[in-house]
């Protein structure tokens, strides 16, 4: 990339619009990189180099200033993964508008017409803007499915950029909107222990099969006391535990075999009783396991 332009696009975060590219590059030189592969679309007439991480920094500038043509706030998922705890899988930029302005969705870009106050904007060090409030819509969305909602909050608070008693509080500022009755009800249960989404996900299943609380990431001591192993979900005094056992977390190579047999061995041995969910079990079939863990709960319990 030619110096001109290579200041620009580190200006901002490493992306460039088709108008700035062509103050270095003629119209064809700008098209046979972008068909080569060496300069990749991020939205409408913005790139990237192939080289260049996609994160939302670099979304965000390209949508703010170069597709929309002023600077604008990233909000929703966008704003989640500023903050450090973008845990879903959502590839569009959001960002928020002004209720007066249009709002056109672009491929990969969503503007929100959003009424924002002052105190519902913060500025990052890198000069982006996000934010996290749920302020007055004009435009009413339906709330997140709820199954998704949980592993967000787990996250913002291992993230540690929210408490439980902020959430609350910002919850009741926006007492009436939509989605506010399902996060007053599932503020109290976020936790900053579980490892992943599907985690928080399988909980929110015990949770609403009316499985009495389970300890997150429960240590598991050997015969000398010492914690040697941790299950996903437990419940200590009956020695019953789940865990999630995801596809895409499961290295399937013969040493992670043999850890997973002596692992299973031991709480076996030791007497715990476990079950572990897919991701069909978290999604559809989760009322048959659900039963088996709350029968296996109640046959412990009356022991």
């Amino acid at each position: 990339m030619r110096s001109p332009l290579r200041a620009i696009a580190a200006a901002q975060h490493g992306a460039f619009s088709a108008r700035q590219a062509v103050t270095c590059y003629s119209p064809r030189e700008l098209r046979s990189r972008v068909s080569a592969g060496r300069w990749l679309p991020v939205h409408e007439r913005t790139y990237r180099c192939r080289t260049s991480e996609p994160n939302a920094r670099l979304r965000l500038a390209a949508a703010a200033v170069l597709s929309i043509g002023r600077p604008v706030p990233a909000c929703l998922h966008t704003a989640a993964e500023l903050h450090g705890f973008g845990v879903l899988d959502d590839p569009v930029t959001h960002v928020a508008v002004g209720t007066d302005l249009p709002c056109r969705h672009r491929d990969g870009l969503w503007p929100h017409q959003l009424a924002l106050a002052p105190r519902d904007v913060v500025t990052l060090r890198c000069g982006a803007t996000r934010h996290l409030r749920r302020p007055h819509r004009r435009r009413p969305r339906p709330p997140a499915p709820r199954l998704d909602v949980l592993p967000v909050l787990d996250a913002a608070s291992a993230a540690g950029v929210c408490t439980p008693e902020s959430l609350a509080a910002e919850v009741e500022r926006h007492a009436g909107l939509r989605g506010v009755r399902q996060a007053r009800e599932l503020i109290p249960l976020a936790d900053h222990r579980p490892e992943s989404p599907q985690e928080s996900r399988l909980r929110l299943r015990c949770h609403d099969a009316g499985l009495p609380p389970p300890t997150l990431q429960l240590p598991v001591p050997d015969a000398r006391g010492k914690a040697c192993r941790w299950i996903d979900l437990g419940w200590e005094e009956v020695k019953v535990g789940i865990e999630y056992d995801g596809e895409q977390y499961h290295d399937d190579t013969p040493d992670r075999r043999r850890s997973d047999r002596r692992r299973h061995n031991f709480l076996q041995d030791d007497g715990w009783s476990m079950f572990y969910a897919t991701d069909l079990d978290v999604y559809r079939d989760f009322g048959d396991l659900m039963a088996k863990v709350g029968a296996a709960i109640d046959r412990r319990s009356r022991r």
